[in-house]
């Protein structure tokens, strides 16, 4: 039955076709992307030094770069998109309104990425992910050609590199309406604009907000597939998605070491963009073939990174203060100069990296054996609901699993 409050939301219904309940696979995907993350920040995470002639360090900079550069974060956004619309249609179908629980849910991410990125770490990204999450709430209830359409044209806009081969007025008309030149033009009319970009909370937040803005086009993307059922129609052929997947992400990562090597040229520079995103599609796909089969052996290879991937939240925030207590000249506001440990290669650094990812997969593990959510994300929870949710499992007596069985 609705509920008197959301009498106004009648129009909104859940979308046909998409699942109900949590996803596990898009568990899997979000602990996979945090690996990617955290790959491509630990040189900053660490301040590791990479000099000419250490060649297994320049390896490894250069393969996290191909594997994972610029579409670690793409495939984040993509997931945090898909969220948004499972919260959207878990709210329609309990008769809730949704749109002040979703504001409510991003008002407490920004609150916890203002924290993070003044006082802990500038590499942060819930900031970016909460002015984001903000402009999502225009999109959620456009039907599914529209998501689609805006998602491609805001791509072709923030995609620098692709207007190379277009035509000098095309181009030039696309990088006027660019969002960060329609930004910069806003700054622009500020009187005192010295004083603007030398406050650093004004300067970092605007920075922000133009890197959120041109990165909204992978949110959409996420939404439009998540409408389309991809999660519920795809799982049925896992050998046509992890087929399409992994041909997407040689052909990625085919253009992405072209693109830094000496056989680099224009084509593959203006092609770039496109490579990195194949990189992020063909994961998902991959990842949605692989975990298809449930009981899978493919599938069982894959489950390590569902419980890290349900606590990505805390597990984001301990990878950041963890390490920026440990190493110099990476932390920022209270914990900057706080670390013990200088410099050190990034050979040495990445196998740290590597260990404790892992440590944070068997404590992940073990925590959600005992309890329903990561601390950060029972707060977050308890924020957006407005009530504070049951935080420890009710463990039977028996060996059966616990008898509560949390939404996404």
């Amino acid at each position: 039955m609705t509920t008197p409050e959301a009498a106004s939301d009648l129009h909104l219904k859940a979308a046909a076709g998409t699942p109900n309940g949590r996803i596990n696979v898009l568990d899997q995907l979000r602990g996979i992307a945090l690996f990617a993350i955290f790959m491509c920040n630990l040189s900053h995470l660490t301040g590791a030094s990479l000099d000419e002639g250490d060649i297994i360090g320049n390896f490894l900079w250069k393969a996290i770069d191909v594997l994972f550069g610029n579409s670690a974060r793409p495939l984040f956004s993509f997931m945090f998109g898909i969220s948004m619309m499972l919260i959207f249609d878990a709210a329609v179908r309990k008769g809730r309104r949704p749109y002040p629980m979703l504001l409510r849910r991003m008002l407490m991410l920004l609150l916890f990425g203002s924290l993070h990125v003044f006082a802990v770490w500038n590499g942060d990204i819930l900031f970016m992910y909460a002015l984001d999450g903000f402009m999502l709430m225009l999109f959620l209830w456009m039907p599914k050609p529209v998501l689609l359409l805006s998602g491609i044209v805001l791509f072709l806009v923030t995609a620098y590199e692709i207007q190379t081969v277009m035509g000098e007025g095309l181009s030039s008309a696309l990088q006027t309406v660019s969002p960060a030149s329609l930004l910069y033009s806003g700054v622009a009319l500020i009187p005192n604009q010295e004083a603007f970009f030398s406050s650093r909370y004004l300067s970092t937040g605007f920075g922000e907000l133009v890197l959120a803005v041109e990165h909204l086009t992978f949110f959409l993307f996420g939404m439009y597939a998540y409408r389309s059922g991809l999660f519920t129609r795809l799982p049925k052929h896992p050998i046509l998605a992890s087929s399409l997947g992994a041909l997407l992400l040689l052909l990625g990562w085919t253009g992405k070491y072209l693109y830094s090597s000496e056989w680099n040229n224009n084509w593959i520079t203006t092609l770039h963009p496109a490579a990195c995103f194949a990189v992020t599609i063909g994961a998902v796909l991959l990842i949605i073939g692989l975990a298809g089969s449930e009981g899978s052996r493919t599938a069982r290879l894959l489950e390590p990174f569902r419980a890290v991937g349900r606590m990505a939240f805390t597990n984001y925030l301990m990878q950041s203060l963890v390490f920026v207590t440990l190493f110099k000249a990476s932390g920022e506001g209270i914990f900057a100069s706080l670390g013990v440990i200088g410099s050190l290669p990034m050979a040495a650094v990445v196998p740290i990296g590597i260990a404790f990812f892992a440590l944070q997969m068997i404590v992940s593990h073990y925590w959600l054996r005992r309890f329903l959510y990561g601390p950060f994300e029972w707060l977050w929870r308890a924020g957006t609901n407005l009530e504070l949710p049951p935080f420890k499992k009710k463990i039977r007596l028996s060996t059966e699993e616990s008898i509560d069985n949390p939404s996404a």
